[in-house]
C-alpha cells in the first residue's frame, strides 16, 4: 500500500502533462519514451534509471540503458521530471517537479513525498541573508515506518 502524504498527483494528469511537454518541445514520442513516461508516472518509489530500464525491458526487450538515460536527461532538461542525486545511492527520478519534502529511509532507500509542512521560503532567506537560491530541495533522513 502506498502512503498518501498529500503530494500524490493524479497519475493520469501527470502522464498527460509530461507527454504534452514532450510534444511541445519537439521531441519525438517514440514507443520507448512513452513506456519510460508510463513507468515514471505509475511508480511512487522515485525509481532509479536502472529500475526504469528493467521495467522498460518488459515491453521493449531491446531497449538500451543509454536510451533510458538519454530520455531521463531530456525530461529533466525540459523540467518535466526532477532528478534527485545522492552520494550513497543511485540517482532517483521524481515526476513531481513542485517543491516538496522527501522522507528518505537510510536502511531500505525508500523515498516518500510530503507536502503538508512549513517550507523555508527562498524569498524570506534572501530578504534576511542576501542569499539568492537558484534551486532547492528538502530532505529528511531516517527510518521509514517499515524499517523502524
Amino acid at each position: 500500500m502506498i502512503p498518501d502524504y498529500g503530494v500524490r498527483m493524479k497519475r493520469a494528469k501527470c502522464h498527460t502533462e509530461i507527454l504534452a511537454g514532450i510534444n511541445e518541445n519537439g521531441m519525438k514520442l517514440t514507443p520507448q519514451r512513452r513506456t519510460i513516461v508510463e513507468i515514471l508516472t505509475r511508480d511512487y518509489s522515485h525509481p532509479s534509471a536502472q529500475t526504469v530500464f528493467q521495467a522498460a525491458r518488459n515491453s521493449h526487450p531491446k531497449i538500451s540503458l543509454s536510451t533510458v538515460y538519454a530520455t531521463l536527461h531530456s525530461l529533466k532538461s525540459l523540467k518535466l521530471i526532477r532528478e534527485l542525486d545522492f552520494e550513497s545511492m543511485d540517482n532517483r527520478y521524481d515526476m513531481n517537479t513542485k517543491h516538496h519534502l522527501h522522507l528518505i529511509c537510510n536502511r531500505c532507500g525508500r523515498i516518500d513525498d510530503v507536502a503538508d509542512y512549513a517550507l523555508v521560503i527562498p524569498k524570506d532567506i534572501e530578504k534576511n541573508t542576501g542569499f539568492k537560491a537558484d534551486d532547492y530541495r528538502f530532505e529528511l533522513y531516517g527510518l521509514c515506518n517499515r524499517c523502524n
